[in-house]
């Protein structure tokens, strides 16, 4: 009786490898057509449709929720990678091998030729030459040391703050002929970045490889967002990056004084996920440090969120909106 259970269970593992595959060979096909229709890898609203498609056919089979979304989205992501076979023609060089660097080396490695490098070490000369450092003199002393092995190549930093460093970069680049671009991945250390968002600021001579760059990222599977200036840029990241720091730290304070840790068994399952963030910032201080510190923006804006959270601790009192969110 088992073995016979079990050959069921061989015939049915064949079928279902069968139309895996065959899925994947159509995906592959819905890869080509949309790098034919310049479109991203990525459709969140399809990945949408589908994984409740599995839900819901799962579920008549007594299969629980989260495990109906798991094998839906593991199937997804098998169908996004093989559809990143199109190798392009760039050399990328990204110096500095820490946590940005390595996950960028990692997503542009299905696309692109990649050269990961520690910032010590003799620069590789590429089409694309990546700062995945920090905005720091040591590394503008990157590109004034390498500034002629540059000429031709695009360069960009990935600095997630945009002002103070811009404008030196975009002039040296005028004068010795290389295309700036700035960068900015929104996202750190991830194992599959596929779906991740990156900003693109292209300087005055960045302006013509904007689209080589876009290709770049979007062929690796991340979306890509063009902000029109170093200002702009750092003016909503103030808004995005500085206030989510500031909240999560005051979180932290106050679980503290409460005499709560990061893993109380107290957690709420949304709050779980918060504490998941705090921990990354807390495990890197130096760039909430950096964020307030560099950006110009952000003391104005943090300012403006302590008049916000007034606005919406009253705004509880009022049964028509959700701490003042809705007035």
């Amino acid at each position: 009786m088992l073995s016979e259970l079990r050959r069921g269970i061989d015939a049915v593992d064949e079928e279902l490898i069968r139309l895996i595959g065959e899925r994947v060979r159509l995906a592959v096909e819905v890869g080509r057509v949309k790098r034919g229709l310049g479109l991203p890898i990525v459709d969140e609203v399809r990945e949408r449709e589908v994984i409740a498609k599995w839900v819901e056919g799962l579920g008549r089979f007594g299969i629980d929720l989260e495990s109906a979304i798991g094998i839906a989205q593991f199937i997804i992501e098998a169908s996004k990678r093989i559809q990143l076979t199109n190798k392009l023609d760039i050399r990328v060089t990204i110096v500095g091998s820490g946590r940005v660097g390595r996950t960028l080396a990692k997503a542009l490695g299905r696309v692109a030729n990649i050269v990961l490098q520690r910032r010590s070490e003799e620069l590789v000369p590429s089409d694309v030459i990546m700062l995945a450092t920090r905005p720091t003199s040591e590394s503008l002393d990157i590109i004034t040391k390498y500034s002629s092995r540059f000429r031709g190549s695009v360069v960009m930093d990935l600095f997630s703050v945009k002002t103070p460093m811009f404008r030196l970069i975009e002039n040296e680049s005028l004068r010795a002929g290389f295309h700036y671009i700035s960068a900015h991945p929104l996202f750190g250390e991830l194992s599959n970045p596929i779906g991740e968002t990156v900003v693109l600021i292209p300087s005055k001579s960045g302006s013509d490889r904007i689209d080589m760059a876009r290709e770049l990222f979007t062929e690796a599977g991340l979306n890509v967002v063009i902000l029109n200036s170093p200002e702009e840029h750092d003016r909503l990241m103030a808004y995005i990056q500085v206030t989510h720091h500031i909240l999560l730290l005051t979180l932290y304070r106050a679980m503290r004084k409460a005499g709560l840790d990061l893993d109380t068994p107290l957690a709420t399952h949304s709050l779980k996920y918060t504490l998941k963030a705090l921990g990354r910032v807390l495990e890197q201080p130096e760039v909430s440090n950096e964020l307030f510190r560099l950006n110009p923006y952000s003391r104005s804006v943090a300012e403006e969120l302590g008049d916000l959270l007034k606005e919406v601790v009253k705004g509880l009192n009022d049964d028509n909106a959700i701490g003042g969110v809705g007035t």
